[in-house]
């Protein structure tokens, strides 16, 4: 189900795939959804998932300097989404001009 309207959408893709710094788990966009997941792999033969509504869309994304926060692109709906990785939630919904991506290596220090 797509994170804004709820409908169903058949074949959703996963646009990024990334390992966690805090916990053993990985962090999943999955684009036409706007969800991330967060998937466990403690214990392989029973893996926990964890899904954070962020905004449709997803892309692709890049850890801020801490290895703490993933920043991840909602390209269509002008969007970042930051999920912090340690907590496991979403932390900011950051809304932006124009297309972002906050690919890898895209930090930058904000002065507040």
């Amino acid at each position: 189900m797509t994170v804004d309207t709820q409908e169903f959408h058949p074949e959703p893709r996963v646009a990024a795939i990334v390992a966690s710094h805090e916990h053993p788990e990985f962090i999943v966009n999955v684009k036409e959804t706007g969800q991330v997941l967060l998937v466990n792999y403690e214990d392989i033969n029973n893996l926990k998932t964890t899904t954070i509504g962020a905004a449709r869309f997803l892309h692709d994304g890049g850890w801020d300097s801490t290895k703490r926060y993933f920043m991840t692109a909602a390209n269509q709906s002008n969007k970042i989404a930051v999920i912090d990785s340690k907590e496991q939630k979403l932390a900011a919904l950051v809304d932006v001009d124009k297309i972002p991506h906050p690919g890898r290596g895209a930090n930058f220090v904000d002065p507040k």
